[in-house]
């Protein structure tokens, strides 16, 4: 069974741990930095008694204030991107909790501990603003990582929406593809079954050759039609079996020549898209004729650009020119699967002569990643 990828956008920032015990390690990260407080300021003086008290007198207005800005501040009018009011009401808050230390302290630590701080004024600016340093320092560093965690919670769900994106375009192609996939079996076995049934009326003895040739293609559609990649040797083969049906119906009155001008060992090819072309051919070009066409299919490697040629005679050169080689359900078929597989890596050229049809399509392939995927079957283990 293989292992699946993690990513770490796939991980919920807020896991059931951190939900269940949410109000526990509030507790405890307020514990640690009432004794960090309580020791750096105690280590000035060497009076922790003092510290405490004082730091416990002060610590509701800094959870107060912390949790206005993080849940109220932040979560409700930053995080929404009302702007106006956040900053409005930050600076309101600022000065009510800085006002608000600042008469506590002065009602309550400085009568105990430090008696002539009273004989400056309650509203004196400078000892409202260093009030305010002091509770917005820890603010600021809460503030800081709540943030972050929006940033990460952004992220995560921007990641998963992504994901699902591709993941429905995905499945929107595959279902095209096996769309056009199942429309090619019954329009190929429709034209077969006619050549077959003709056949039979003039030639019948030659019907059992046709039906294996025919079996033989079925099986090949069948089974390798539903891979997402064949070797192209294979689909070759698949052509050459449906040049041999078509020259036993024409009799081997026709010329048709199959030419492949490169090693083509290890290379892979979607199925099931070179015979429309070829079949675009017989249908166009020797339909209409009992002998004296011809076709010529040119297969060949130009570094890593697949590039097949075909071209035919035209079956009655002064016929009207409304049948054009592109019609068809099995060449607007393959069309829309080029578009689909091949996206801007393909380029399908149709030239209408007087006297024939050429037909150029060229894709771009991953050669080195095609030889890769075949080292991969021949050396995968097989499995019982």
């Amino acid at each position: 069974m293989g292992t699946e990828k993690r990513n770490i956008f796939n991980r919920p920032l807020d896991s059931i741990f951190l939900k269940r015990y949410r109000f526990a390690l509030h507790i405890l990260f307020w514990s640690c930095y009432l004794a960090y407080e309580i020791l750096i300021w105690g280590m000035i003086d060497d009076e922790y008694n003092r510290r405490l008290v004082s730091s416990l007198i002060e610590l509701p207005v800094k959870i107060a204030a912390t949790y206005f800005t993080v849940y109220v501040l932040i979560d409700r009018f930053l995080i929404h991107k009302k702007y106006s009011s956040f900053f409005i009401l930050l600076l309101i808050s600022v000065a009510f909790f800085g006002v608000a230390l600042r008469v506590l302290a002065y009602h309550t630590i400085y009568p105990l501990y430090y008696p002539d701080a009273t004989n400056v004024p309650l509203f004196y600016l400078p000892k409202i603003l260093i009030s305010i340093f002091y509770i917005y320092a820890i603010v600021a560093f809460v503030a800081t990582f709540h943030l972050i965690k929006h940033w990460y919670k952004y992220q995560q769900t921007t990641y998963l929406l992504e994901q699902t994106a591709q993941q429905l375009v995905k499945e929107k192609l595959e279902a095209e593809l096996k769309l056009l996939k199942s429309q090619i079996n019954p329009h190929f076995l429709f034209n077969t079954l006619n050549n077959l049934y003709a056949l039979t009326l003039h030639h019948p003895h030659k019907a059992p050759e046709m039906v294996y040739k025919l079996s033989q293609l079925m099986n090949y559609m069948l089974y390798d039609g539903n891979q997402a990649e064949v070797p192209l040797e294979k689909e070759i083969h698949y052509i050459e079996n449906y040049i041999d049906l078509e020259k036993i119906r024409y009799d081997n009155q026709v010329d048709v020549s199959l030419n492949v001008f490169d090693n083509v060992e290890g290379v892979m090819i979607a199925p099931l898209l070179l015979l429309p072309f070829v079949e675009n051919s017989f249908k166009h070009g020797l339909s209409n004729r009992i002998s004296g066409g011809w076709i010529r299919i040119d297969i060949l490697l130009q570094n890593n650009t697949l590039v097949m040629k075909v071209e035919n005679s035209k079956s009655d050169p002064h016929k009207e020119k409304s049948i054009k080689p592109i019609s068809g359900i099995g060449l607007q078929n393959v069309k829309k699967r080029l578009a689909l597989i091949y996206t801007n890596r393909y380029n399908l050229q149709i030239m209408d002569e007087e006297e024939t049809y050429l037909v150029v399509l060229k894709i771009q392939l991953d050669l080195k990643a095609n030889k890769s995927k075949t080292l991969e079957k021949e050396h995968s283990p097989v499995v019982l």
